[in-house]
């Protein structure tokens, strides 16, 4: 209501001013007034824009309409003052004459605010004291006395267009809540008619199955073991054979495969970017993407050659096919499923991982053969490699070996094979250790195992909880017992499955309580991706970990999603700038690293640039403004017990 009531009163006070400084006035002699007229109308150019915008791009949510009253009432209060300002500044210098017109310009103004600006009790009656109080200040205490006279006619005026606001926006506060009244008042009524119509419906239907039930009890009968049929092997929504009947399929035609000597493959397929459109556009959305996806499968397939194996996963048997030819298809079928998908109104799109595995070549066993090509397609959609891969023994050795690390990562903390490395963060100012970061290392029977390799491994698995539990406690116990110096703080990184998990908070209190550590010392670390899942809920568990006074670093920053955007509505701490942009600070790295600290500072976030390797980047990032610098050239990851005889070869960056 004020941005559909807003042009009246943006052209009228610009007419009015022009009128009046054009009109009235030499503005060759009267120059101030042209400043003031010039002011003024740039105030009203900002609010037309605004209004323009606020058309276009208005939203129906509960924050872009407080914003709107917002920056609505900051144009209209910015107008008011300025047609204040003209009385006040030239009260003086404007003969009777001169001052009867702006006056009754601003008179006028404050007339029409009590109906235009009702909407907003608090920007009416602002609007209006604004507009006449200075004025009539400036009569009352005025040298004449008919000046006099008419300041108090005009605070007069001020109280009765006071109360005329306070009415009107009653009036008009009632008239939207009984509005709203009746709309929910006729949405109950729709409710109920619609309830009602669907009662009726659901009983013409149960009348008339009733009735066919009668009729012919043979053709129900048969009715209903062809539905059990349905329920028992047939998706419902895609209508293709599900998980049951389709592996049961697959074993009938493995054993022909096998009487006719001649190959089958085994498609694997998995959507990718189907979870975004499920999450973000329905599950309506995403079943209709499901069925236009069955019907591009199926062109490919013959009757029940095509099942549904999970959610967004399909399987298709190609019997007769040999590794070209299974090939041949599947990239048919990924080149299929990347055309556009439109569906209610929208046009999506997506891509598929295909892993494939041979009959008899790989397995006998229907089972089996699903599952390497599961594995298949789970390698392809980890490689980043958009081409349908084949099943073969390199990847077969590949996954036995990812077998023997997840077995022996599961006993991993009782056999003491894991232990913890601290690498320093260093004051880009004096060069002090300002923290040490925890990396987690894993002697695996007397072989190294990067955390690159298991750590993906554990998240997949879960282990990651009961690891990143120990790794927490752990840091926390070395740091409250480091005696070199007792100021650093300990900084651990933590996965979102470890964050997202509804006893992260009180694991956090007891690594605190038990070990004495000053919750000021610990630093949390979580990944740029960390903020691509419920954001609502990171939120609150973030200013949770912030009340207990733990800061909050974004490690990685800057390589991927939406980095800006999650700084300014999310609470963190330091930004950890990724040695990528570090490794090319002579290239396009610079840009970014100072792109990053400007939006740091303006975010109050502290800096931590990564991967310093040189004496010539620690110049080059000091003199840019980092705070923090942390690499090998400070000193490479070390364990607890070599913390204690580290002493920081590099006591000046710049000598």
């Amino acid at each position: 209501m004020l941005y559909d009531n807003g042009s009246p009163g943006i052209l009228i006070s610009a007419l009015a001013s022009s009128v009046l400084i054009f009109g009235l006035s030499d503005v060759q002699t009267h120059s101030s007034r042209l400043i003031w007229w010039f002011s003024l109308n740039t105030i009203l150019l900002l609010r037309l824009f605004d209004l323009v915008e606020w058309k276009i791009k208005s939203s129906k949510s509960l924050s872009s309409g407080i914003l709107g009253i917002q920056r609505y009432a900051l144009g209209s209060i910015a107008t008011a003052i300025s047609w204040s300002l003209y009385v006040v500044i030239f009260y003086n210098q404007l003969n009777n004459i001169e001052l009867f017109l702006p006056m009754m310009i601003i008179c006028c103004l404050a007339g029409g605010s009590a109906s235009l600006l009702s909407p907003s009790r608090f920007l009416s009656i602002t609007y209006t004291v604004i507009l006449l109080l200075p004025m009539s200040l400036v009569g009352i205490f005025s040298e004449l006395q008919h000046r006099q006279v008419l300041g108090l006619l005009t605070l007069g005026f001020t109280l009765i267009m006071l109360l005329t606001c306070i009415k009107a926006s009653r009036f008009t506060l009632k008239a939207i809540h009984q509005k709203n009244l009746n709309s929910l008042l006729v949405e109950d009524m729709e409710k109920e008619k619609n309830h009602v119509a669907k009662a009726n419906q659901e009983l013409e239907v149960t009348s008339s199955e009733l009735n066919q039930v009668n009729i012919n009890l043979e053709d129900e009968v048969k009715r209903r073991t062809d539905e059990i049929y349905q329920l028992s092997n047939v998706d419902p929504l895609t209508q293709l054979v599900n998980r049951k009947a389709f592996t049961a399929s697959l074993e009938e035609l493995i054993e022909q495969s096998i009487i006719k000597d001649s190959p089958l493959a085994l498609l694997f397929i998995d959507l990718n970017g189907f979870k975004k459109i499920n999450d973000t556009m329905g599950h309506k959305v995403g079943d209709s993407v499901l069925v236009k996806v069955t019907q591009r499968i199926s062109a490919f397939t013959e009757n029940n050659r095509a099942g549904r194996w999970n959610g967004d996963e399909f399987l298709v048997a190609l019997p007769y096919s040999d590794q070209d030819t299974a090939m041949s298809i599947a990239k048919a079928i990924a080149t299929s499923i990347t055309q556009p998908i439109f569906v209610h109104g929208n046009e999506l799109h997506l891509s598929a991982s295909i892993g494939i595995a041979m009959a008899p070549a790989h397995s006998l066993s229907a089972t089996e053969l699903i599952q390497l090509a599961d594995l298949t397609m789970c390698e392809q959609k980890r490689s980043g490699n958009k081409r349908p891969r084949m099943f073969s023994n390199d990847l077969k050795v590949r996954i036995t070996a990812s077998q023997m690390i997840l077995e022996g990562l599961q006993h991993a903390i009782e056999r003491k094979q894991l232990f913890l490395c601290y690498q320093p963060i260093q004051s880009a100012k004096d060069n002090v250790s300002f923290a040490f970061e925890a990396l987690l290392r894993w002697n695996f029977n007397g072989k190294f195992i990067g955390p690159d390799v298991f750590i993906p491994l554990a998240e997949k698995s879960g282990l990651i909880k009961e690891i990143g539990a120990w790794v927490l406690n752990r840091a926390c116990m070395d740091a409250c017992h480091w005696q070199f110096n007792q100021q650093a703080a300990v900084s651990v990184n933590v996965s979102v499955i470890q964050l997202m998990d509804d006893g992260f908070i009180r694991l956090l209190d007891n690594c605190l309580r038990s070990s004495g550590l000053a919750p000021e010392r610990l630093h949390l670390e979580v990944t740029e991706s960390t903020f691509v899942e419920n954001k609502v809920k990171i939120r609150q568990l973030l200013q949770q970990i912030q009340a207990r006074k733990i800061d909050v670093s974004i490690d990685d920053f800057g390589t991927g999603y939406s980095s800006l955007s999650q700084l300014q509505s999310l609470p963190v701490n330091y930004v950890k700038i990724d040695k990528s942009f570090v490794d090319n600070i002579e290239g396009k790295g610079e840009a970014i690293i100072r792109a990053t600290l400007f939006i740091a500072r303006e975010l109050n976030c502290q800096t931590i640039a990564e991967g310093v390797e040189t004496k010539e980047q620690a110049i080059a990032l000091s003199a840019m403004g980092v705070d923090y610098l942390q690499g090998y050239y400070f000193a490479k990851p070390m364990k607890n017990e070599d913390l204690t005889i580290w002493q920081n070869p590099i006591t000046n960056i710049f000598s």
